[in-house]
């Protein structure tokens, strides 16, 4: 309802009526008035006529009353007019008042406003610091403060300020390349994140509450305190075709706020821009084909081989930008151990690589190709002592002696083999006797070695199957994966601890460039502990609620941190962009 306006008098009672006096002497002179009284036969009354019956008080002008102007001036002293001048002391006090009573109110104000403030922020502190990664090393006091206050969960990430470099494979060593040609020579300290390659679509770890789980934020901030340079996620190629939706009942939005999950390559990007803003490195990693179908080749019935290809097309035409400058490259197919090396036919991932390969720099020159190896049986002598084993999944790249790698951009391979400890599976080679048991699947009366031994057998398995492509002259060589119990080995020698312990040790020599550990996921499952029983034992770098650290296994890859040229993924800056430019 309209608020009624305002009305004028005559709006509100009518027209006020003027009433109509006849004043006969108005604006006469007294000697008249005199003169009319006496001929009427005396004074005229003072009062005047109105119409026949009323009478009203003569006005002051119908009176002979006459002005006084005085002859001699007036002596006025200030006493005269003493009431009318102490009103204004009166004014300017409550002149004051009000004035003090506004200052006070807007001074108390402020204080409240500031208060308010400053618990506000103490607060928001309190929350980011609860909500840190526990163990490790501490944060590094550049957060990110969204508009409303809150630290660590910005509602978007400062967008690029890097150009996309060209990122090389030579002399043994990765180089970044800026566009003035400026190279800087990195190596890695990676971890696997898994989740995206399996039917949730998601990556793990997001649904932050009150028991576990965390958010994006806190994930790259404990990766990057702990020198973590470079990140692999493993991809679906179905659910790149596809751009399948993630499962949005695995995060906490709220804690996530500028995490998309609309659909698989826009949850992918907010993940990106996560780590870019830690400089930290993306491997996409082609884990697997479908939901169904973990792989072993780059194809299968469901998703031919011009499918999988058009998901790398799909990954540079989505990510080869500047936006996107921390993508490495992508490990071009994970674990192909159905392929063969060499030989011309369909399964040959000699071949494969190279065509995978050439459709990743045909949209993105930039990026570099992880190649893993096949599998197969072998045999090395030790102490005198032929020894067989059985590659692990992705990490017999012996056919690389006599075919080599290349590809049709030139410094653009990387070597990028796998090896594991018995925790995947107890092959005797890493004992010193033991039976396996086909019925129960697992080696029964193991004994286990001694660490000059072990150490032995260990470097012979890895020489055998990449050690010899170390070097300082060829593409560079990284551990694509290592993985195994560490600190829940149930070894009474730790077997499994000792030969992580050496891989690590390995990746971090003068011809290797770093390694990828699997995994930062504490659900990560390994079947054998000891090797003599059979069961599901998962753990990796973070502890089970993904709230704290696992301190031992973080322990040991801190001795990566010792590697030179180890840093933050380079930044190349671009200039700002002038006014008004697109």
């Amino acid at each position: 309802m309209e608020e009624p306006s305002a009305q004028h008098p005559n709006e509100q009672y009518g027209e006020l009526q003027t009433p109509l006096y006849s004043f006969s002497r108005v604006n006469q002179d007294p000697s008249d008035s005199m003169r009319s009284s006496v001929a009427t036969g005396g004074l005229t009354s003072d009062r005047v006529r109105i119409g026949n019956d009323a009478s009203i008080r003569g006005s002051l002008v119908d009176r002979g009353i006459e002005a006084y102007v005085p002859t001699e001036p007036i002596s006025e002293k200030a006493r005269d007019y003493k009431g009318r001048i102490r009103t204004w002391p009166g004014l300017l006090l409550l002149f004051l008042l009000l004035v003090g009573s506004a200052t006070a109110v807007t001074y108390f104000a402020i204080q409240t406003r500031d208060s308010r403030e400053a618990q506000a922020e103490k607060a928001a502190k309190y929350a980011f610091e609860e909500a840190q990664i526990l163990g490790g090393k501490g944060g590094r006091g550049d957060e990110l403060i969204a508009d409303d206050g809150i630290i660590g969960n910005p509602k978007k990430y400062p967008p690029s300020t890097c150009y996309l470099p060209n990122y090389l494979s030579k002399n043994g060593k990765l180089y970044s390349v800026a566009p003035n040609g400026t190279e800087v020579e990195f190596v890695i300290k990676g971890v696997t994140w898994t989740g995206m390659e399996s039917s949730q679509y998601i990556l793990l770890g997001l649904w932050e509450n009150l028991v576990n789980g965390t958010s994006a934020y806190q994930i790259a901030s404990f990766l990057s305190n702990n020198n973590f340079n470079a990140v692999r996620i493993p991809l679906m190629a179905r659910a790149i075709l596809k751009n399948s939706r993630p499962n949005a009942d695995l995060i906490n939005r709220q804690e996530n706020r500028a995490i998309a999950i609309g659909n698989y390559m826009a949850f992918l990007k907010s993940i990106i821009a996560v780590l870019q803003f830690r400089k930290i490195g993306v491997v996409l990693s082609m884990q697997t084909l479908s939901p169904t179908d973990a792989g072993g080749l780059w194809y299968n019935a469901q998703v031919p081989e011009e499918d999988f290809l058009l998901a790398i097309d799909k990954l540079t035409a989505t990510l080869c930008s500047y936006k996107y400058w921390n993508v490495i490259g992508i490990d071009l197919t994970n674990e192909p151990h159905k392929a063969t090396w060499g030989d011309g036919s369909p399964t040959d991932f000699n071949v494969g690589a190279r065509k995978i390969a050439a459709r990743m720099l045909d949209g993105c020159p930039n990026w570099i190709g992880l190649v893993q190896g096949i599998s197969g049986r072998q045999t090395v002598e030790v102490q005198g002592k032929a020894i067989n084993f059985t590659d692990w999944y992705g990490g017999g790249l012996q056919g690389v002696r006599s075919t080599g790698m290349k590809f049709d951009i030139a410094n653009k391979v990387v070597y990028a083999p796998h090896f594991n400890s018995p925790s995947v599976y107890p092959q005797s080679i890493f004992y010193a006797n033991g039976t396996w048991d086909e019925a129960t699947g697992k080696l029964a009366g193991y004994v286990e070695l001694n660490d000059a031994s072990l150490q032995l057998r260990t470097s012979a398995m890895m020489n055998n199957m990449f050690g010899f492509l170390s070097s300082t002259t060829g593409p560079a060589i990284l551990m694509g994966q290592f993985s195994g119990l560490y600190g829940l080995d149930a070894h009474s020698q730790k077997t499994s601890k000792r030969v992580l312990d050496q891989i690590i040790s390995t990746v971090t020599q003068p011809g290797w460039a770093g390694g990828f550990v699997m995994a930062l996921n504490p659900e990560t499952s390994f079947q054998y502990n000891p090797a003599d029983t059979v069961g599901k034992f998962a753990e990796g770098v973070l502890s089970d609620d993904w709230l704290s650290a696992n301190k031992a296994y973080l322990a040991a890859l801190g001795k990566m941190d010792k590697m030179e040229n180890l840093r933050k993924l380079p930044c190349f800056k671009r200039p700002a962009r002038a006014k008004g430019s697109k």
